[in-house]
């Protein structure tokens, strides 16, 4: 029996299988995934040709001298392989598949950073344009009140100007009002005085023409009389005539 184990395939595969797949659920967290997958694949050849040799000595088990419950034994123990194969490659595909979840976790989150900080340097750019506005608006602002300002100082100054013109005007209207006072003042002291000076002339001659006709001597002092007023007229008016 031992002999014909020895030079049937079947159980050089069978050993084979039961290393490698003792071997990679040993290693399987340490493995990479291109590793198992080589590794798997390795298996699974093994497997396939086992079933080939069960199905050819089925076919004809008295060429090989293999009886029924062998067959069956081997069909038992290449279908305990396979499942052992479809729980390794379960196993891989959940590492496979928590591994890109975390991937994508750390994507996703790399993603949810990168759009925190491009929303961040946004609302910073945002908050930098705000500030220029303000301060441009601020210094438009001082720049208006300045002129402004300024405006308002030429204003008063020109009005200052044109106010002091007036009262320079003002001061000589009353200078020229005071001189003309003045000489109107001393027109009228002289008027005063030719008029006394007429007033007296014409009490002398009232008193001259009262004592002339008291006295009743004839026509020659009428005629005086009348020379005399004559004259006293002509005197009268060159008073008045003369400046």
């Amino acid at each position: 029996m031992a002999s014909s184990q020895g030079a049937d395939p079947f159980f050089s595969l069978k050993t084979e299988v039961e290393a490698a797949i003792s071997d990679i659920m040993e290693g399987l967290p340490h493995l990479t995934p291109r590793e198992v997958t080589e590794a798997l694949e390795r298996i699974k050849w093994d497997i396939e040709m086992m079933e080939d040799s069960i199905e050819r000595v089925t076919s004809n088990p008295s060429k090989f001298g293999i009886s029924s419950d062998e067959i069956e034994r081997r069909r038992v123990f290449v279908n305990g392989m396979k499942t052992k194969l479809s729980s390794i490659q379960s196993k891989d595909n959940d590492k496979k598949t928590t591994s890109a979840a975390g991937i994508g976790i750390s994507n996703a989150r790399s993603s949810q950073s990168n759009q925190r900080e491009a929303l961040l340097g946004n609302r910073e750019q945002e908050k930098a344009k705000q500030q220029a506005a303000l301060e441009e608006d601020n210094e438009n602002f001082i720049e208006n009140e300045n002129l402004r300002r300024a405006l308002i100082m030429q204003e008063q100054d020109e009005s200052l100007d044109d106010l002091s013109l007036a009262v320079t005007r003002i001061g000589h209207m009353g200078l020229t009002i005071h001189n003309e006072l003045k000489e109107q003042e001393s027109l009228i002291d002289d008027l005063h005085e030719r008029t006394d000076f007429s007033v007296n002339n014409m009490s002398d001659v009232n008193k001259l023409v009262t004592e002339m006709l008291q006295n009743r001597q004839g026509r020659n002092q009428l005629c005086l009389i009348c020379i005399l007023t004559t004259a006293l007229i002509v005197v009268t008016t060159l008073i008045f005539l003369l400046p």
